[in-house]
């Protein structure tokens, strides 16, 4: 096997991602600002590459000569996005992870057919995405978590407000077994949710969270609003993709250690 995919951004994601994928036998180039990185990738054996999309005309090098390209960069300005599609070759599939933010709340489940934030900077880089010529599978993804990014801090001593709203997260072994699904299975011209599949209230969740790395929420608004509920059979049904890590399970690590 020797496909190359490049991963443009490699930060809390596109790093352990591109480690993954080289174990998996790819031909890995990914991408990076910072120096520091750029040693890092090059000691787990990624081709690394300097690029700054801000930059006026960013130095893609042979980058881009690649067969996937997977971006999982934070950034929302479209211009960058539309100076890089003018840089690549038709031939490349693309997969971008979006955001489950770029729906609107429901009081009904949320498939891909759910009503869009039209003012979404996601949304409007999905669509930029939609009308290129490349091939493309959009991933929108709940709320990104694992050890390093623990749930249990985010209210820790903090405020939580609408606490009967559902949860929606996703792990970081989650997003990398998906993505590698896509590129497996040659899944391209979709649109997934990317979610796990409890849904649990806000206020069990994170008041659980908190408690097992020893923290507590210092308060709990009794507010409602509309929310969201993040319906992921699509993805389970195209990709035939099982959740490996539950949120239950994940807390209950923190409790049995």
């Amino acid at each position: 096997m020797n496909k190359v995919i490049s991963i443009l951004g490699c930060g809390w994601l596109g790093f352990p991602l591109s480690d993954h994928l080289r174990t998996l036998g790819y031909q890995v180039k990914g991408s990076t600002t910072s120096a520091h990185k750029i040693a890092k990738l090059q000691s787990i054996g990624i081709q690394a590459y300097s690029i700054d999309l801000k930059a006026a005309a960013p130095r893609y090098d042979d980058f881009l000569d690649t067969e996937v390209l997977i971006i999982t960069l934070p950034a929302t300005q479209l211009a960058y996005f539309d100076k890089l599609l003018k840089n690549i070759s038709p031939s490349v599939k693309i997969i971008y992870t979006s955001t489950t933010s770029v729906y609107l709340p429901s009081e009904y489940p949320i498939d891909e057919n759910g009503i869009l934030d039209e003012k979404s900077p996601h949304l409007l880089i999905e669509k930029l995405l939609k009308i290129n010529q490349n091939p493309t599978t959009i991933l929108r993804l709940a709320g990104l978590f694992n050890a390093e990014r623990h749930p249990g801090k985010w209210f820790a001593n903090k405020v939580l407000s609408n606490p009967n709203a559902p949860v929606n997260l996703i792990h970081l072994d989650d997003c990398i077994g998906i993505i590698e699904q896509v590129i497996k299975k040659n899944i391209w011209e979709q649109t997934f949710n990317a979610c796990t599949d409890e849904h649990p209230s806000r206020k069990d969740f994170y008041t659980r969270a908190t408690q097992v790395i020893g923290q507590q929420i210092r308060e709990v608004l009794d507010t409602s609003t509309l929310s969201k509920l993040i319906d992921n059979k699509l993805l389970k049904n195209t990709l035939d993709y099982h959740f490996k890590i539950s949120l239950n399970a994940f807390l209950q690590d923190y409790e049995i250690s």
